[in-house]
Formats: C-alpha cells, sequence, structure tokens
C-alpha cells in the first residue's frame, strides 16, 4: 500500500478589530497557501505592488481612493489563483462571556477563536506552517499555548496531519501576511456596517466576485475560497 502525499501548507493569519473599542465585531482570519507556491505568489505581488507604484504597507486600514485598481486587482488575483484560499471567524465581541469562559481575560480569549477558526480546516495528510502576524501580548506564551492546543486537537481528533512551525512575524516583511490583513480587514469593515464610499466599493466588488449578496453570513465548512465562520455565542 502506497504511503499517503503529504501536502505541506503555510497559514498566514492576522486580525481586525479585536481592541477597536468603536467596533461590535472582531475578525480573525487566515490564508492558506501550498508551500510550494508561496514564492511564485509572493513574487507576483511584488509584481503587482511594483506595477501601480505601491511602496507601502497592504493594510486594509489604509485603503484609500488613490490605488482603488490596486486594490481590485489584489482582489482579481485571490479569486483567480486556484491556490489562495482564506477562511477567518467573525465574534461579536458584545456577546463573549470572559468571566464564565475565559478568566476575565480578553487576551487568552482572542487566542481562544484564533484556535476555533484554525481547528477545522486542519486537513489528513498535511504539514502545516502557520505564520501569526505579531501583537503585543502580556503573556509571551501566546503562541506556544495556541500550538499546543491545535496539537491536541490534533491528537483528540486522530487527524494525520501535523503543526510544524507556528510563530508571529512582523507583517511589514511579509506580504501574505499583509493580504491576509487586507481580506480580514475587509471583513470587519463590512461586518461592522462601516461607512466609506472607497472602502464600500472594494468590498462590493469582492462580493460581486464571490457572487454573494453578504459576506458576512457563514459558510458551509466545505466552502474553500473565502470561507466564513460567524461564532456561535455558545460555544
Amino acid at each position: 500500500m502506497l504511503d499517503p502525499i503529504i501536502n505541506d501548507y503555510n497559514i498566514y493569519c492576522d486580525e481586525s478589530r479585536v481592541e477597536n473599542k468603536d467596533s461590535n465585531i472582531m475578525v480573525i482570519g487566515a490564508l492558506f497557501v501550498p508551500r510550494l507556491e508561496r514564492k511564485k505568489i509572493s513574487e507576483k505581488l511584488d509584481q503587482l505592488f511594483e506595477t501601480y507604484k505601491f511602496h507601502q504597507e497592504l493594510k486594509w486600514n489604509k485603503v484609500g481612493e488613490k490605488y482603488t485598481s490596486f486594490y481590485k486587482e489584489i482582489v482579481d488575483y485571490f479569486i483567480s489563483n486556484k491556490s489562495l484560499q482564506f477562511r477567518c471567524i467573525v465574534v461579536d465581541k458584545r456577546k463573549v462571556k470572559y468571566t464564565e469562559y475565559h478568566e476575565n481575560d480578553s487576551e487568552l480569549a482572542f487566542f481562544k477563536f484564533y484556535y476555533f477558526m484554525l481547528r477545522k480546516r486542519l486537513a489528513d495528510d498535511n504539514n502545516y506552517f502557520i505564520f501569526l502576524d505579531r501583537k503585543p501580548t502580556r503573556d509571551r506564551n501566546r503562541a506556544r499555548a495556541l500550538k499546543a492546543f491545535l496539537d491536541s486537537y490534533v491528537l483528540l481528533n486522530k487527524k494525520n496531519c501535523n503543526i510544524k512551525h507556528l510563530q508571529s512575524y512582523q507583517s511589514s516583511e511579509n506580504k501574505l501576511i499583509q493580504l491576509a490583513d487586507f481580506l480580514t480587514g475587509l471583513v470587519g469593515f463590512a461586518c461592522n456596517n462601516d461607512q466609506g464610499k472607497n472602502k464600500l466599493s472594494i468590498v462590493s466588488y469582492l462580493s460581486s466576485k464571490l457572487k454573494r449578496k453578504n459576506i458576512c453570513e457563514s459558510t458551509p465548512l466545505s466552502e474553500t475560497k473565502f470561507n466564513v465562520f460567524v461564532w456561535d455565542s455558545k460555544l
């Protein structure tokens, strides 16, 4: 019997509206990229940056009218590249029971939502390398604990996959984390019903490409291109 083919995936993660007190909804997102494709995809992003003379970090909160064509081409590239997949968890912060379930610790709750978002996308016969956007934390062991919980999930559910790496990185040094930021921030903007003509046009553009009226609604787990998990407050 032939051994299964092991596929390696990089997962690039970022978050939106976690500490923003003016926003009720926070979003944590992850961009899944076949490890063998990461260089080619990064080079394509470099090319788009250069074509549009975009010499700054790609971040949703910096989206403005000047580079509308660039942002839409980023959306086009994400949609057209079958190797790129995105998943996010949408959390209504008003429904989080910090005292009852999270030791009255919002940072602990945040990393638990990371766990909820990632665990269901861990598939058999895959190795995963997870890159978190670097975020100051009171507890320096948060990333290590997240990996431990994901490892436990894999073991308890007898899944044939491995978390080979999980660490935080500066988004300024990695365009794939920046792309995760862009998509995660887009969902956060849409789910908070924020206003802004240019950003709304980008949201509408992505929605039309995905053929969805509302990108803030949960999708089936089988949806791999742009998967949205709206957290149930009972969890």
